[in-house]
């Protein structure tokens, strides 16, 4: 048999074979995702537990490695304490609205799961945070963030009060501006055939949360200015943009947490990269010392800062040439998650300062 070129039969003569590899089955073990802070309440635990390597969970849906039936209890040092009830997707909130997290008090979380196991927190005490001077905000028109669509970029500014050491975690989110093809308006309305000259149902605020995780030791910066990016919030389309940004206070055990979490999950892949380890945090079972138990429960102040964006210099040409991309076809709430209803404005922005960026 002749062939038509080398490629060609190398395609003929080789086969491939099904190889099973064998994948590494470990007993579930918990993983606890938790938090109280000097911020109003409810505080929210998650549990769940750990899967197997081929196991997926799809955001926003049950699953079956949800724990649905434990009894779980936040308690101070004066011993007082809030029950925590279920309220699906692993979630636990606290119930008593006057427990409040209290700087200079000391926090344990406690679980109590139906097979008879009791697992604990070692002690979280509140330590002060600084407060957020201000918000600045800046547009990425040089794409330095590498995020689709171009962000505004939101940097923290705050000073370290020195005298020792200082943790801090931001966690941020928002409302960013959206634009669907929306309807034709009138009684009879239908879709719109051209995304851009329709308007009823066609603009909305949708949610937007901030999943990456923003830590820092003053180590280094002992007294110091803290200025720091900490969200960045997309332009998908003209609009305002509502920003939250809380800034928190971590204890060492809790730092140090976070940062193993970032070293593992900013390796680059290299077969010269350490294998990743189970992150294992503050949690134990008081009976069984040997037991491993994933994940954190934290007990922090916050410091919670509101801004209101107003970018008056976006041009029409240039967004236009890009939202394009991100444009959905119908109601504007109904094809992006999360979104407010037509031309709404999230509360609690009432008296939240406005920076206009012209």
């Amino acid at each position: 048999m002749q062939c038509a070129s080398v490629i060609t039969c190398l395609f003929l003569f080789s086969c491939i074979s099904q190889v099973d590899v064998p994948l590494r089955t470990v007993a579930p073990e918990l993983v606890v995702e938790g938090l109280i802070s000097t911020g109003p309440p409810p505080y929210t635990i998650k549990l769940s537990s750990s899967g197997p390597y081929t196991s997926t969970t799809e955001a926003g849906k049950d699953s079956q490695y949800f724990i649905t039936d434990a009894r779980v209890t936040i308690e101070d040092d004066l011993g007082d304490s809030t029950s925590c009830d279920w309220t699906g997707l692993g979630n636990y909130q606290s119930v008593d609205s006057n427990f409040i997290g209290t700087v200079g008090r000391t926090y344990t979380l406690k679980i109590y799961l139906s097979n008879g196991k009791k697992y604990l927190s070692r002690p979280e005490t509140i330590t002060p945070v600084a407060p957020i001077d201000s918000l600045t905000v800046g547009y990425d028109s040089a794409q330095t963030t590498s995020i689709s669509p171009p962000p505004l970029i939101v940097t923290v500014n705050s000073h370290d009060p020195g005298a020792g050491q200082h943790f801090y975690r931001w966690a941020s989110s928002g409302y960013v501006p959206r634009k669907s093809a929306g309807y034709t308006c009138g009684n009879n309305s239908v879709d719109c055939p051209d995304p851009y000259s329709c308007s009823c149902r066609a603009l909305c605020e949708q949610f937007s949360a901030d999943n990456q995780i923003n830590i820092l030791s003053n180590q280094y910066i002992e007294g110091g200015e803290i200025v720091l990016p900490v969200y960045y919030s997309p332009v998908y389309w003209f609009g305002t943009h509502f920003v939250e940004v809380n800034q928190y206070s971590l204890s060492l055990a809790s730092y140090q947490f976070w940062e193993q979490y970032l070293e593992q999950t900013n390796r680059t892949g290299s077969i010269l990269d350490p294998l990743p380890s189970s992150l294992i945090g503050n949690m134990y079972n008081p009976a069984d010392s040997t037991e491993i138990v994933l994940g954190l429960f934290s007990a922090s102040a916050v410091y919670t800062k509101k801004v209101i964006i107003v970018p008056f210099f976006l041009q029409q040409y240039l967004l236009e040439s890009l939202a394009g991309y991100y444009i959905k076809r119908h109601d504007c709430k109904d094809v992006y998650p999360g979104a407010l209803p037509d031309d709404t404005n999230p509360p609690g922005w009432e008296n939240a300062q406005e920076i206009d960026l012209h």
